[in-house]
């Protein structure tokens, strides 16, 4: 008897102990909420492409989608710089971006095809062959999504990039158009870990910038589904006084000041964190000449200070 009440309170001390430490990693999740950062690397920006400890890397790796070989700079660039985050054993979100630059632009949201080179699989496949510590995933295809038989073709093209690497994670994040159950049809279809939307409008009132309610209430609709949500991407022109009025685009005339996005950004990050709690925030652009991060001190200072505590 003596010894069934030891070992009932050895079993009651360790059951407790269990208890305090899942309840310990609880309220250490819960009480900061915070997402995990992604700055955007982009091939055709300047300035230092080494993304800080405290933020993952995520490499655009965008090409001529009718002419995959006529970007071979770039996606030879994109190649090298997963290269290093992975003999850094950091992980990396590669953005694959299927676009049209010559001999006129078209952005990937209007094109009614997406074309992945075996290449490009290959040589990912060199640097990490199960895929393990990569996020990969397309954004913005908007035509493509809103079509059955396109958005078919992108489940088939997600099948066989997990067959190539059946470690990684996958992920869609969609522009602020796109309908929320193409967008969550998308997803289930192709049993992505991620999904979500990217933010470039924002409305303005007395010094305050914050996200429309649509796009709230998409993201919602996706985390009520069941879904794992990101912001695929928050940016703001990187010195412009006024970078929340038409923030993406770049040919808008600057009032330079460049506290002011730092201040938008540590708002709109705020918002989202406290109505959302999505995984993943990506931040457009570490090193893109009109929106980058690491152009502008005050900027990096308010994203850093946002993973902390």
């Amino acid at each position: 008897m003596p010894k069934l009440t030891a070992l009932t309170v050895i079993l009651a001390v360790i059951l407790i102990t269990v208890i305090l430490a899942i309840l310990l990693v609880n309220h250490s999740t819960s009480s900061t909420g915070k997402a995990r950062l992604i700055l955007w690397i982009t091939p055709w920006g300047a300035g230092n492409y080494t993304v800080p400890s405290w933020a993952i890397p995520g490499v655009v790796l965008a090409y001529q989608c009718n002419d995959p070989q006529a970007s071979m700079i770039w996606i030879n660039w994109a190649l090298y710089t997963i290269q290093q985050y992975v003999n850094e054993d950091r992980p990396v979100f590669i953005n694959i971006f299927c676009e049209i630059y010559q001999p006129s632009y078209r952005w990937r949201g209007t094109l009614d095809y997406i074309n992945v080179p075996q290449f490009i699989v290959q040589g990912l496949k060199k640097i990490n062959p199960s895929g393990r510590g990569f996020y990969i995933g397309f954004s913005e295809e908007a035509d493509c999504v809103a079509n059955a038989t396109c958005r078919g073709s992108m489940v088939k093209i997600y099948g066989e990039l997990k067959a190539e690497f059946p470690e990684a994670n996958f992920f869609y994040y969609a522009s602020d158009g796109e309908n929320v159950n193409d967008v969550s049809a998308l997803a289930k279809e192709a049993n992505l870990t991620l999904v979500g939307y990217d933010i470039w409008d924002y409305k303005y009132v007395n010094g305050v910038v914050t996200v429309p309610g649509y796009l709230i209430n998409n993201l919602r609709v996706l985390k009520s589904s069941g879904f794992n949500i990101m912001v695929g991407e928050v940016g703001f022109r990187y010195c412009d006084e006024k970078a929340y009025i038409q923030p993406a685009n770049w040919n808008v005339k600057f009032t330079w000041n460049c506290t002011a996005p730092s201040i938008y950004m540590s708002q709109v990050l705020g918002e989202l964190t406290s109505s959302l709690h999505p995984g993943f925030i990506g931040i457009w652009a570490w090193n893109d000449n009109t929106f980058g991060v690491v152009f502008n001190p005050y900027l990096i200072s308010a994203l850093e200070n946002y993973t902390k505590g």
